[in-house]
């Protein structure tokens, strides 16, 4: 029998360490806007009127205003007014030829002097031929006279007359009212005149009250006293008694001045021209 060798020892299997279980924690997660957000807004309230066109109603409205209510009528503001109102058409001269438009201005010269010390009337000449509208007719020949008048209302620091020219007489006997205001040769409402503002008739008692209570202090003080008091209840009397305001500058304008009328209104001369 073969003898037997050492016994070697079973080799165990080789055990493997515990793998233990990994454990990834979990990444915080964080919302960055792309950008910064600005509070919404309020919703805006409308505080003031829209300007609203109706092509359909033929008005113009505001908003806020009823819709068959038209904008611009009496009463209203005359900021509103101002904007919204009823439409006006255009129209087309019917008698260009014989029509003196509105807004032409007619020179003058004075034939008469001007005294606003009272009211009265006043009368021109025409120094410069008028034609119509289109230019093909003389409608206002040089040499037809004006009537005006004119008031006695004046006012502190007014330095230009005020004339209404109210009929105007061609040579050839045709009348016709104008009811339009006097202006200077370059259209400034009113003529130039020199004013009288009548400074000694308005301050004249208040000096010479002012005057008498020195005198009487003067001759009243005590012959030491080096100090002369005016009673200041006697010069305000004397100033009231001859108020300025009571007292009216006068206007004066002299004959031969020129001067210009500002016609206020188309001028229609077609029932004296076609006859």
């Amino acid at each position: 029998m073969p003898t037997p060798g050492p016994i070697t020892p079973p080799i165990q299997p080789r055990q493997q360490a515990p793998v233990m279980p990994t454990y990834t924690a979990p990444q915080p997660s964080y919302q960055i806007p792309s950008q910064a957000q600005s509070p919404a807004a309020p919703a805006r309230i409308a505080t003031e009127p829209m300007l609203v066109i109706d092509n359909t109603a033929g008005t113009i409205k505001a908003s806020g205003e009823a819709s068959g209510q038209a904008a611009g009528t009496p009463g209203q503001s005359g900021a509103k007014s101002a904007v919204a109102g009823t439409r006006t058409g255009a129209g087309v001269l019917s008698n260009k030829a014989t029509t003196v438009p509105q807004g032409t201005l007619i020179p003058a010269v004075l034939e008469t002097a001007l005294d606003s010390t009272s009211p009265g009337l006043a009368r021109a000449i025409v120094s410069r031929d008028i034609r119509g509208f289109d230019g093909s007719r003389i409608l206002i020949p040089r040499g037809s006279r004006l009537i005006g008048e004119y008031g006695s209302d004046t006012e502190n620091g007014q330095k230009r007359m005020l004339v209404n020219w109210i009929r105007l007489m061609r040579p050839d006997g045709a009348t016709i009212a104008i009811g339009s205001p006097a202006t200077d040769p370059l259209g400034q409402g009113g003529i130039r005149a020199s004013v009288n503002s009548h400074f000694f008739e308005r301050f004249a008692g208040a000096i010479l009250q002012s005057a008498l209570d020195v005198g009487v202090n003067l001759a009243s003080r005590a012959a030491d006293s080096q100090v002369i008091v005016a009673l200041p209840g006697n010069v305000s009397g004397a100033a009231r008694a001859t108020s300025p305001a009571t007292i009216k500058p006068t206007l004066k304008v002299k004959a031969a001045k020129s001067i210009s009328i500002f016609a206020a209104r188309d001028l229609d001369f077609t029932g004296v021209e076609n006859r």
